[in-house]
């Protein structure tokens, strides 16, 4: 094929590669989508609770009226505001904290019939301050003045069936856990959508405020409104990423023009070269697209950087051609094997980056992969077309030959105080310090979260993120597992070392707990017992034949049935998603977390569950594969190399600029006493893959010229730098510390090639 022919079919492809790029890929900007790995059943869980579950979805809204406002009005207020708020299409349910939901209030009466089952977690233990004879007068007056209350109705659908009303003994806690004693304007309210859904919240939040909004105007616009929750911080980070991913691809695509036009001074060559890398990140766009059912946007933030990395494949063909008056066809397929291996190590270092344990880093090595080898074959076979009538002036930039002279004249006392270094930086290595704490590495929200924490301490206080973790392989041992886990947990809140508990008891119940209470109840329900409650139901008026005790069968709850009623919706953050049996989560109030987990010891099935903790082991998992892929990675592009050359030394000094900026990185950290976290390492290892195409370059033969050579090193590390460096301007921690790592590894790796690596005729 001709060359103009080629540059014809390029211009076509163009378009439709932007067409087909802009139809197939999804964007998501979540971050723990981007950092959590589902290897195993512990990640999968987090991965779950932390996307879509219950306390994660759930709004906290606090209405405030001015000083000299009355309680009543307050009140009346945010009543009208919960029904407005039901109406939105993104609510799943919304009530005022000081009352439970009122789906809650309509499951109870569903349970009266087992109340002889469901009365007590300790039946045996309870039995004789329920049933004391003694406390029956009080128990007929207290019935009374509930049926003349406003809840008559309910109360009686109950006491036909529980004239006891031990149906609701359990339930009085339940109602308290939720009860906010600070304030009537606080509201409670649950999204459909996952809290790290975005653009569903943001969504969400803008229809709140237009609501209360509105509302408000009709009142005299005296209220105020504050908003907190998971699904606040969610949509902060998804602006401050999109603001990220918007920013460093600005800059980066800017810094690599401003390189490239002070080093080729032609806009006829610039905007060929452009077009070269649009498509390469069209490919690499269009290929995870398709590989992945959404993209993360910081993958496309990350991919951004490969600006610099593809660009280095051109500017090398063009500054061997500008200098050796060769045409860019000629110098592209003189090139070509060096081209080709150094597109090959840097998809290796991508690929170890991929198998480091990140979800995000899996698409950006396969979009790395796509980009490469896209701009690699543009350079090839695209590339000359595009170049031929464009003059290329050749590249001369100050320092380069000096430092390049000053290497091979110096070279011996040079490597003298190199190996003094070397050896001060391995004896330092072991103080190297690590960070294991993944909230170093979270965007930085403080105002957000004093706002939060302001709100907070209105409500009684449930921990989304440290529950007691329940598990069994049927439904049946969960639910016992979870009454023995439960027990330990009052135990600690009578003790004052836990504020509070959400469990599952009473809305789901064990058989073996439902014939304990059954067994209990028909012993105390003696004929006495019975006469006893008459006589006190006659004394207050009551209907003693309509609420006289039966005794119990074995019409026992069925709580799996339960499980798809609407206690489903009740309990939809508690039951987990397991692989195998059955999962609950018991949330937990303000408590010591070591406390609560030495109550739990000996538990079958039951253990302290911390997303936090999840978190930081996964950071210090990450950090190990990480290290591991490092090892790996220069391995393989050694192994690359050195099957190229036919020579294992060339393969190592090709490697050794990298390997030497690399321990002396890690040494000047150490000697900082910088906390590194397994990013600074993936860093690393991009830089390792981007210097060893500087040393398959600086050894090539096919480059003839060593100077020449240096200049286009040169050239490309300046794009790389430019690329790499606008990192560094995100608010994403992610973005700033691979910014660092990258940087400083190519920059000492470019100075370090032509003192490690001898000249050719020397090797």
């Amino acid at each position: 094929m001709s060359l103009p022919w080629r540059k014809r079919i390029f211009l076509w492809l163009c378009p439709l590669l932007l067409a087909l790029t802009s139809w197939q890929l999804r964007v998501e900007s979540d971050l723990n989508a981007f950092f959590t790995a589902t290897e195993d059943a512990d990640s999968r869980l987090l991965a779950n609770l932390l996307k879509s579950g219950e306390l994660s979805r759930r709004y906290l809204l606090l209405v405030e009226a001015p000083a000299n406002a009355e309680q009543t009005t307050l009140a009346a207020f945010s009543n009208q505001l919960v029904k407005r708020l039901a109406d939105l299409a993104d609510v799943e349910q919304v009530w005022l904290a000081k009352q439970p939901p009122r789906a809650w209030v309509d499951a109870l009466a569903s349970y009266a019939p087992h109340h002889a089952g469901i009365f007590s977690l300790n039946p045996e233990a309870d039995a004789a301050a329920i049933f004391d004879p003694a406390a029956l007068p009080a128990k007929a007056a207290g019935l009374k003045q509930a049926l003349l209350s406003p809840q008559a109705a309910f109360v009686k659908t109950v006491a036909k069936q529980d004239p006891l009303l031990l149906s609701l003994q359990g339930f009085q806690r339940i109602k308290q856990q939720f009860v906010s004693a600070t304030a009537d304007g606080a509201l409670l309210l649950n999204s459909r959508a996952a809290a790290l859904d975005a653009d569903a919240q943001t969504r969400l939040q803008a229809g709140i405020v237009t609501t209360f909004s509105a509302l408000n105007a009709e009142n005299g616009s005296s209220f105020r409104l504050a908003m907190a929750g998971v699904p606040v911080f969610s949509s902060a980070a998804q602006r401050e990423i999109g603001r990220d991913v918007g920013l460093v691809s600005a800059a980066s695509g800017a810094g690599v023009i401003a390189v490239f036009l002070l080093l080729f001074r032609s806009f006829a060559a610039l905007h060929w070269i452009l077009l070269i890398q649009a498509a390469a990140f069209l490919c690499g766009a269009l290929g995870i697209a398709v590989l992945f059912e959404r993209v993360n946007s910081l993958t496309l933030a990350l991919g951004a950087s490969l600006i610099g990395i593809c660009v280095d494949y051109p500017i090398h063909v063009m500054v061997h051609a500008a200098k050796h008056g060769e045409t860019p066809h000629q110098a592209a397929r003189l090139l070509w094997p060096a081209l080709a291996m150094g597109g090959l190590t840097t998809v290796i270092g991508y690929a170890a980056l991929g198998s480091s344990g990140f979800p995000g880093f899996e698409q950006i090595a396969a979009f790395a992969l796509f980009s490469i080898v896209a701009a690699l074959l543009l350079t090839r076979y695209v590339l000359p077309a595009l170049l031929a009538n464009v003059v290329l002036h050749p590249v001369e930039l100050p320092g380069i030959a000096g430092w390049l002279g000053f290497c091979r004249r110096r070279r011996r006392h040079l490597l003298i105080g190199f190996g003094c270094a070397a050896l001060v930086a391995i004896a330092w290595l072991p103080q190297v310090r690590w960070m294991d704490d993944m909230q170093n590495l979270a965007l930085n929200m403080d105002e957000l979260k004093q706002r939060d924490q302001a709100v907070r301490s209105h409500f009684s206080h449930i921990e989304p993120g440290r529950f007691v973790l329940v598990q069994a392989d049927d439904l049946e041992t969960a639910l016992q597992r979870s009454e023995a886990a439960e027990r330990r947990l009052q135990t600690l809140q009578g003790e004052a070392r836990l504020s509070g508990y959400q469990g599952l008891f009473p809305w789901l119940v064990s058989q073996q707990l439902q014939h304990r209470n059954s067994e209990t109840y028909n012993a105390a329900i003696t004929p006495k017992f019975r006469e006893t409650w008459h006589a006190a139901l006659n004394a207050q008026g009551l209907a003693a034949d309509k609420l006289a005790l039966r005794a119990a069968g074995h019409d026992f709850l069925d709580s799996a049935a339960l499980l798809t009623s609407p206690v489903q919706q009740i309990l939809a953050g508690q039951s987990l998603q397991t692989e195998h049996g059955a999962g609950f989560a018991l949330w937990l109030g303000d408590h010591d977390p070591a406390v609560v987990a030495n109550a739990l010891q000996g538990l079958p099935g039951v253990r302290y569950y911390s997303q936090k903790d999840q978190l930081d082991s996964l950071a210090a998992r990450y950090r190990d594969r990480s290290l591991w892929m490092l090892a790996l990675g220069i391995v393989a592009m050694g192994l690359c190399v050195a099957w190229q050359q036919h020579s294992v030394r060339i393969g190592l000094l090709t490697l050794l600029p990298c390997l030497a900026a690399t321990l002396f990185i890690f040494g000047a950290w150490a000697v900082l006493g910088e906390a590194l976290s397994f990013l600074h390492v993936i860093g690393l290892l991009l830089a390792i893959s981007l210097c060893v195409d500087y040393g398959i370059f600086f050894i090539d033969r096919n480059s003839r010229d060593s100077l020449i050579t240096y200049h286009a090193i040169a050239a490309s590390t300046l794009t790389t730098l430019a690329s790499f460096a606008a990192l560094g301007l995100g608010k994403t921690p992610t973005l700033p510390i691979l910014a660092l790592s990258v940087c400083l590894g190519v920059g000492l790796g470019f100075l370090l090639c032509p003192l490690l690596i001898p000249r050719r005729a020397e090797i």
